[in-house]
């Protein structure tokens, strides 16, 4: 069935730090069998503290079906001294399954 999940955590990027990066593993599984149609999708969205859209940085689909991991890292720097909400919100239609495994999420300052 068609349906929509997140995964969100809100942070402080401390104000002194020099750097700030999220790095994360995602796998996606799929039975989609369409090579042009992203069906299923799952995005990356940065949001401020008042929960407004400050960009989407990254998107995947079924169309990124892979056998193993791949890590993605994004710099945050930009944030220091400020909060924001990372949010994670996979996107599934109903024609078959796809599977956005994330792990080792993790955000580094310095």
């Amino acid at each position: 069935s068609t349906h929509t999940d997140t995964l969100a955590q809100t942070i402080t990027i401390p104000a002194g730090a020099t750097s700030a990066s999220l790095s994360y593993w995602l796998h996606v599984d799929t039975a989609e069998t369409t090579t042009t149609r992203a069906n299923d999708t799952l995005s990356l969205q940065l949001l401020n503290k008042t929960g407004g859209l400050l960009r989407t940085p990254a998107r995947f689909s079924n169309l990124n079906r892979a056998p193993g991991y791949s890590q993605h890292t994004l710099d945050l720097s930009a944030y220091r001294g400020q909060t924001i909400t990372l949010k994670f919100v996979g996107t599934e239609n109903s024609t078959a399954q796809t599977s956005f495994v994330l792990d080792d999420i993790t955000l580094t300052t310095q």
